[in-house]
């Protein structure tokens, strides 16, 4: 098994580090979790077409986690995808995805009709939502879902998959939780998003005060991520999701290291893990 990070950046614009997507793959299936900005390239990088997804998973519906949806659709038609999208998220999904297909309908109905491709197989959208916690198979893939805390949000998710007696676990977005730290235990790797104590510096009227600590109170923070992977018992910890996406990297290991009792991997866009 072996997880690729396609996007490790944040709600922030940065060309080094698209919006959250991860590829989790076996020699017989490709699962993505989220579906940030820019995923369509990043798969293209890496000569994955979208035509082979066998699913996509939301670990919640928070735009940088999203937003490239539709894109991510029509581009596996344009890839000659045959078969029918199979997503599952949580609470809101159907609809979301729902309004997502109307917002396009009749872009895509024109294209439909004047491209006069073989097949229309790739529209056909197949929403499965999450219940508080669940098991799921996708291929030679075991995925449990267990909920987070991302709370305002009202609905997050992780994920563990095991494949072949190998373990590996996504927090999605989440201050620290207990779900998170029980399903996580003894992990080979645990990926894990973090936000970054001190990096962010900048205040005027659109960032305050009080916008930094909200922002940093739905989060895991960066001396606060290294226990959460001790008390997990994980091998490998794996940091994603970076807010702020510039920062130093020297001193971020040296204060997880610090509780996780050694380095973390800082995650880039298209590193791959060998789970």
């Amino acid at each position: 098994m072996e997880l690729t990070l396609l996007g490790t950046g944040c709600p922030s614009v940065d060309h080094k580090r698209f919006g959250p997507s991860n590829l989790i793959s076996t020699k017989t299936a490709k699962i993505l979790v989220d579906c940030g900005s820019g995923i369509t390239q990043r798969l293209h990088e890496l000569k994955v077409s979208s035509a082979n997804i066998d699913a996509l998973l939301f670990t919640h519906l928070h735009s940088d986690h999203a937003v490239d949806l539709y894109q991510l659709i029509i581009s596996s038609w344009h890839s000659y995808r045959i078969k029918p999208w199979k997503i599952y998220g949580p609470k809101g999904t159907k609809k979301f995805v729902n309004k997502i297909m109307d917002a396009w309908a009749d872009e895509r109905k024109l294209r439909i009709s004047y491209e006069a491709r073989a097949s229309v197989k790739a529209f056909d959208i197949d929403v499965v939502e999450f219940k508080s916690l669940g098991n799921l198979k996708i291929k030679d893939i075991k995925i449990k879902y267990f909920e987070v805390d991302h709370k305002p949000v009202k609905y997050a998710y992780g994920f563990s998959f095991t494949h072949k007696n190998k373990k590996l676990t996504i927090s999605g977005d989440t201050k620290p939780c207990e779900n998170l730290m029980k399903y996580a235990q003894k992990s080979d790797v645990l990926l894990h998003e973090v936000f970054i104590e001190g990096e962010i510096k900048e205040i005027n009227k659109m960032r305050t005060q009080k916008t930094l600590h909200n922002v940093q109170s739905y989060h895991t923070t960066s001396s606060e991520v290294g226990k959460v992977a001790f008390i997990a018992q994980v091998k490998n910890l794996v940091l994603t999701h970076f807010v702020p996406t510039r920062f130093n990297k020297r001193n971020l290991k040296k204060v997880v290291k610090k509780d996780f009792g050694k380095d973390p991997i800082i995650g880039e866009d298209l590193m791959t893990i060998e789970i």
